[in-house]
């Protein structure tokens, strides 16, 4: 009666305060704290808190926010993942290996809730997480920069303390056949042990950073953000050094493009038509400035390293040959795939013939979802990205200026996790410990986006306790012809000795 009582009482609590189970989630997103010993499962703690979770989050369901949630086709879109994935255990050669998987996902489903939640609940929720969050992302930059320019100290990192930030199991791999790329003196992970993730992650937030601060104002977050961006390089990735360099320039330049043709509908009105509309020329010498200078800092990136280009194309001819084995299994199966562990059973031999490392993941979030679940799981992932591409768009066109600013950096927070994920070994929402921050993007668009389709859903509402102007019962207080009495709201002050007009 005891533990019901205290369980309840826990599930209230998280239930009345979802903004403290929210910094709670994202304080736990970088050093994931693996306690377990080696030779049992990898589980973070995160997870285990998100499990703990759970009750208060269907609490708060249950009062009302879930219906809604439920309506939104991305929730739906999850849930129906979810549900193949658990279906996908039936025919799978290894049911265990697609454990993870599913516990990432609902791990996924349930702070997506929460942080919708805490979003409608507390407005000032993005500044909140400032000191629980923000910090781990510096520290994460700094190490990534010391494990560079120090391998030495990377290794002994690697040989004490990593297992605990991340899996003891993971790490005890590294040293036990089954190497990653941080044992490469041209990449860094930090915490990572796979120097690519560490740059999605990297450059994921600092995108969220700027974000955030657009809606903030906060200087110490977007100097975050520029910290973070500047430690994407830094970790040897190629894919994820041109992304840092494509996607904010991307978003910059739309966001001057859509000023530009806000300011000019507002100079071609009846007043002023014509008079300070920007010519042609003009937009086009902009355009081609700002392509060449994105040229220009392109080709700086690429000639930072000499075997940039090369390291590119090679990256790129490994993963091409990885595929393959993906289109012949498809042209095999197409319907249900491989089932979880099918894809290590059948690549073995794929890879004696074409000389290749031997147990590559797929290093394609489409494919792998192909791979485990099948045609549906793949369908899903597909139509998951669709619509919070959608999402995003939508608000970037409706919202108003600060909440448009925001959905462009989203969308460029999405688009790099969908990119990254379509050339590496990622999930749908990049790694376990982007979850927190994408979620946090992804509540704020969708409670902004409701909040925007209610205020254009009843566009000539008015409050009538508001209304300056007098009904005739408020004028006329007695039936017949009379004098009306004016409020001195209406009315105004009278000259004279009394200011009251009585």
């Amino acid at each position: 009666m005891a533990r019901a009582s205290s369980a309840g009482a826990w599930a209230t609590a998280i239930g009345s305060a979802p903004w403290a189970a929210a910094c709670l989630v994202l304080f736990l997103a970088v050093p994931q704290f693996y306690l377990l010993p080696e030779g049992s499962t990898d589980v973070a703690a995160s997870t285990v808190v998100t499990i703990l979770l759970v009750p208060g989050v269907l609490l708060a369901a249950r009062r009302g926010s879930g219906v809604e949630l439920f309506r939104l086709g991305l929730f739906r879109v999850l849930i129906a993942l979810l549900v193949v994935r658990l279906v996908a255990l039936a025919w799978s050669p290894d049911p265990r290996a697609g454990l993870p998987l599913i516990a990432l996902l609902g791990q996924f489903v349930v702070t997506l809730t929460l942080m919708v939640q805490a979003v409608r609940q507390d407005g000032g929720l993005l500044r909140r997480i400032e000191p629980w969050y923000w910090p781990w992302i510096v520290a994460e930059a700094l190490l990534v920069l010391v494990f560079r320019v120090l391998p030495g100290v990377e290794d002994a990192f690697l040989r004490s303390i990593a297992g605990l930030v991340s899996g003891q199991n993971t790490v005890a791999a590294l040293f036990n056949g089954s190497p990653n790329n941080v044992f490469d003196e041209a990449k860094s992970g930090g915490v990572f042990v796979n120097a690519n993730v560490a740059g999605l992650f990297l450059g994921v937030n600092a995108i969220a950073a700027f974000a955030i601060a657009t809606i903030t104002g906060s200087r110490w977050t977007r100097m975050v953000g520029f910290v973070a961006l500047a430690a994407v390089p830094v970790t040897g990735s190629k894919s994820a050094t041109l992304l840092a360099v494509a996607l904010p320039a991307s978003v910059l330049a739309v966001r001057r493009f859509t000023r530009a043709r806000r300011t000019e509908a507002g100079e071609s009105g009846p007043s002023r038509h014509g008079s300070h509309r920007r010519p042609v020329g003009r937009r086009l010498t902009f355009w081609l400035v700002g392509a060449g200078l994105l040229g220009v800092v392109g080709a700086v990136v690429l000639a930072a390293e000499l075997g940039f280009t090369q390291a590119l194309a090679k990256s790129f001819g490994d993963r091409t040959a990885i595929w393959g084995f993906g289109a012949e299994a498809f042209l095999r199966d197409p319907l249900l795939g491989l089932g979880y562990g099918g894809w290590d059973a059948g690549f073995a031999a794929y890879a004696r013939e074409h000389g290749i490392y031997r147990s590559f993941p797929p290093h394609n979030v489409l494919l792998a979802g192909w791979a485990a679940t099948g045609l549906a799981g793949l369908v899903l992932i597909a139509v998951f990205f669709a619509l919070t591409l959608r999402l995003t768009v939508r608000a970037v066109n409706t919202g108003g200026d600060r909440h448009r600013t925001f959905a462009l950096w989203a969308t460029a927070a999405v688009a790099w996790t969908l990119i990254h994920g379509l050339g590496d070994n990622t999930e749908i929402f990049g790694d376990i410990h982007l979850i927190p921050i994408l979620s946090l993007l992804v509540a704020y668009l969708v409670v902004g986006d409701r909040e925007e389709s209610n205020h254009h859903a009843t566009p000539h509402r008015r409050d009538p306790a508001t209304s300056t102007v007098p009904a005739v019962r408020d004028l006329h207080s007695e039936p017949g012809l009379g004098d009306a009495q004016l409020p001195p709201l209406v009315r105004g002050p009278r000259p004279g000795p009394d200011p009251t007009g009585n």
